[in-house]
């Protein structure tokens, strides 16, 4: 039963993604997508096998990492390490870090400065120095968790100071280009020549790095300040004739940005996943009945001219992550309205919830004191076969156990690991599956080793399932997952969850690809353990 519900669910996202345009209408999607869950209700009981769960890491002002920007080498390393462990843990199985913050750099550029949230001084190198972007992607590697580099496109400076910045910093090459908003600065992404510059530094990642994903937020155009007017007169009076309005002039900007970002990563590594977590009201029913029933104050349409849908219906995207921070019953921007919205306008692509983590137990707010609302939201988002994971903001809101959430997510929501989901619209080959397995133990360890199968055209992790008796774990079935590894072996000790078999056991591996697409299981392999 798993089995099918697992090939109904994939085909019906491959129907999705041919027939994008059919199901345009929102009255079809809602029809198709209610369908499809009165039909998939039964498949809750099972814990999901697929299931993106990331955690953001802010770098800006030191938020999540590093804790201080006067940390040595070691000690960010060691955090960062630590960081890890403490989310998978939890259950998460990636990590979205802010690797460029405000035009600067936490990874060796030949663009911009060295961070100061890494260094203290903006323009310094880490000392001894090290590339800290290669070794968050090693390090995640390492403990079986994806890395998406997160990039916050057209902020120049943070709570502008200019004595504070690098004479790197491209300000100071281009001071034609920086438009003051409020405490900071912003790239002007009505000049070509900046879109052009931060695409070039977008692809310098891409190209360099061994990413999976790369990840844009919510800023764009700065979110309205009361009062305020972004000054960006000079650049639609060069560029915008063919407009009718600013604001459709700044939302083209945009989207000329956001195709260039796809079209070049595609040509490259189209495997990369690029998704986009924008804010999480896209405009409110009352200013277009496309809308959602919320009464936010600002939209991501309407003040940061940003125009998901118009990405998401183009396939310029890989996976929108709109950052639901509402509580489930708040009446201006209610969590279970604003997801339904989603799931019914997400045009094929895939959909994470961006999660409020920073806002659990908050005293004055009834919703955010109940320490069962991030749960509740998680259960939501799985009875919607069009939700395919979670994002929470940010790491550090979890470090205190705040009302048991951590306890909760382990022995509840993310007990059992979950592979990311796949891409149907990336075609890759699917892998074979790993031979010659070997397999030993001692008192307290056992250790797996195999080799990649000889027909291999390409592979980037492994999954070892094991369960007990002599029949081969059901693949399809998350409780009987090991672990995964991005190396021909694994060694697990007695006392990691499903490391305690007092009865003969059976292990299968299979392998996985860039696009996370899953051979057939192996060879059954056989041992009595402990």
């Amino acid at each position: 039963m798993v089995q099918f519900y697992l090939f109904f669910q994939l085909l019906v996202r491959y129907i999705i993604f041919y027939y994008r345009e059919l199901f345009s209408s929102n009255l079809i999607t809602s029809f198709f997508i209610l369908t499809v869950i009165s039909f998939s209700g039964y498949s809750q009981s099972y814990p999901p096998k697929r299931e993106f769960r990331g955690v953001w890491v802010a770098t800006v002002a030191n938020i999540d990492w590093p804790s201080s920007s006067s940390l040595t080498t070691l000690e960010q390393q060691q955090e960062f390490a630590d960081l890890v462990t403490f989310h998978k843990a939890n259950g998460m199985n990636a990590l979205i870090v802010q690797v460029r913050p405000s035009a600067d750099a936490l990874y060796q550029s030949k663009y911009e400065p060295w961070s100061r949230w890494l260094t203290g001084v903006e323009g310094r190198a880490p000392n001894p120095i090290y590339d800290p972007l290669e070794f968050m992607i090693k390090e995640c590697r390492r403990q079986q968790m994806e890395f998406h580099a997160w990039v916050n496109p057209f902020r120049a400076i943070f709570n502008y100071q200019q004595g504070d910045i690098s004479d790197q910093h491209i300000f100071f090459d281009y001071p034609e280009w920086v438009v003051p908003y409020g405490k900071h600065t912003y790239l002007d992404p009505g000049l070509p020549e900046v879109r052009q510059y931060v695409l070039n530094v977008v692809m310098d990642i891409v190209n360099r790095y061994d990413i999976d994903g790369l990840h844009f937020d919510d800023y764009f155009y700065p979110y309205r300040i009361d009062s305020l007017s972004f000054l960006d007169n000079v650049s639609f009076t060069r560029f915008g004739a063919e407009f009718d309005t600013i604001a459709d002039w700044r939302r083209d900007n945009v989207n000329q940005f956001i195709q260039s970002v796809h079209d070049s990563i595609e040509a490259v590594k189209p495997n990369i996943r690029f998704g986009i977590s924008p804010f999480g009201v896209w405009r409110n029913a009352d200013a277009d009945p496309l809308g959602s029933d919320s009464q936010a104050q600002q939209t991501s349409y309407d003040d940061l001219y940003a125009d998901v849908i118009t990405w998401l219906k183009n396939g310029w995207i890989d996976y929108v992550a709109p950052q639901l921070y509402f509580g489930i019953g708040f009446e201006l921007a209610d969590y279970q309205k604003l997801l339904d919205w989603w799931v019914k306008n997400t045009y094929g692509r895939q959909l994470y919830i961006g999660h409020a983590a920073y806002k659990i137990g908050r005293p004055e707010d009834s919703l955010w004191n109940d320490p069962y609302q991030i749960i509740d939201q998680v259960s939501l988002n799985r009875k919607s076969f069009q939700v395919d994971g979670s994002i929470f903001f940010s790491a550090r809101s979890f470090r205190d156990n705040p009302l048991g959430i951590n306890d909760r997510l382990q022995s509840g929501s993310f007990k059992y690991p979950a592979l990311i989901p796949s891409m149907p619209w990336h075609q890759e080959d699917i892998p074979s599956p790993p031979q010659n397995i070997i397999i030993a133990r001692n008192k307290s360890e056992v250790l797996m080793q195999w080799q990649p199968n000889i027909h291999q055209k390409s592979n980037c992790y492994y999954v070892v399932y094991g369960a007990e008796g002599s029949e081969p774990p059901n693949i399809s079935d998350p409780t009987t997952m090991i672990s995964k590894s991005y190396y021909p072996q694994l060694t697990f000790k007695e006392g990691e969850r499903n490391g305690i078999f007092r009865k003969k056991h059976t292990f299968v591996i299979t392998s996985v690809n860039r696009n996370h697409d899953e051979s057939v299981m192996s060879s059954a392999v056989q041992i009595r353990l402990f």
